[in-house]
């Protein structure tokens, strides 16, 4: 018997993507909405984990971005952020959506929680969906 278990978080973040055009080049912000997909294929009955140890793990992934500036580290205004002693997020990616889901996707993995998807919004209208390919 198989048991998908949901957990859904949110986080507010400014990024921009220099590489995605003259408006996502800009400094911006987001709530985003990220669905965290859990799959359980051993279960048999009663529990399978309590939401509160999933909070606990996916949480700490999620609080790693909530009211930070994410700058790709090659960002030239990740330099003059550093001489201000401004704090803000340098992240080894662009910032796209679709690599955000896949970077917190693995972040999860780490954690040992069986992830098997996860949906980021980045707007009420755009949804990135990242999925294992195991």
């Amino acid at each position: 018997k198989n048991m998908k278990i949901v957990k859904k978080y949110h986080f507010y973040a400014a990024h921009r993507n220099k590489s995605a055009g003259e408006k996502c080049g800009r400094l911006h912000g987001h709530t985003y909405h990220v669905k965290v997909h859990l799959d359980f294929p051993k279960w048999k009955k009663n529990i399978t984990i309590l939401f509160q140890e999933i909070d606990e793990k996916c949480e700490r992934v999620i609080k790693f971005y909530d009211h930070y500036l994410l700058l790709y580290i090659n960002d030239p205004i990740a330099k003059a952020l550093n001489d201000l002693n401004e704090p803000f997020h340098s992240v080894l990616f662009e910032t796209s959506a679709e690599n955000l889901a896949k970077n917190i996707f693995e972040e999860i993995k780490q954690t040992g929680l069986p992830i098997s998807r996860i949906e980021l919004a980045e707007t009420e209208s755009s949804n990135i969906i990242y999925e294992s390919t195991n």
